[in-house]
């Protein structure tokens, strides 16, 4: 297992090895280092759609070199080849390399991003009747339920019954 895998990610069937990503990014013409494998993978195998800092950081791990500004162009060129997509918040943007239709969960108290263990279906046949029953040219989808994340919840149900003592 490579050092950017993490084992414990919800909602993700398989993990991408490094030779399969690099043999994905090398069929998309795109020029392979050391560094724009490890940005690639930490974005292929995370499951909490990270932003740059933590792609940076998660990297910076096993390059100490890394620099922000590689972070950022390594993204721009796997989203321009479709390979991940940015995921645009008010705070700021996360990166998710699940390019199915599916639905987030987003957490309004740490603004955690995880992807729906359920519902990819529904979004799938719902994006296929609409674009069937319209002439609109669809060019991408999101579908974003907020709420509160099971820690945040417990935290906030935790503070509300030693408010209410």
């Amino acid at each position: 297992m490579s050092p950017f895998s993490y084992p414990a990610l919800a909602g993700r069937d398989t993990l991408t090895t490094q030779d399969e990503l690099g043999a994905k990014l090398k069929t998309l013409g795109i020029r392979l280092t050391p560094q724009r494998l490890a940005i690639a993978e930490v974005v292929a195998n995370s499951g909490d759609h990270p932003s740059v800092k933590e792609i940076y950081g998660r990297v910076k791990e096993f390059f100490p070199y890394v620099t922000l500004a590689t972070v950022y162009s390594t993204l721009t060129v796997l989203e321009q080849a479709g390979v991940v997509m940015e995921l645009p918040f008010q705070k700021q943007s996360r990166y998710d390399a699940n390019l199915s239709p599916h639905a987030n969960l987003v957490c309004v108290g740490c603004g955690s991003v995880h992807d729906s263990d359920v519902g990819q279906n529904m979004v799938s046949e719902l994006r296929d009747r609409l674009e069937r029953s319209s002439d609109f040219q669809f060019t991408g989808q999101r579908v974003d339920f907020y709420g509160w994340c099971p820690n945040c919840a417990n935290r906030r149900d935790h503070h509300s019954e030693i408010s209410a003592e």
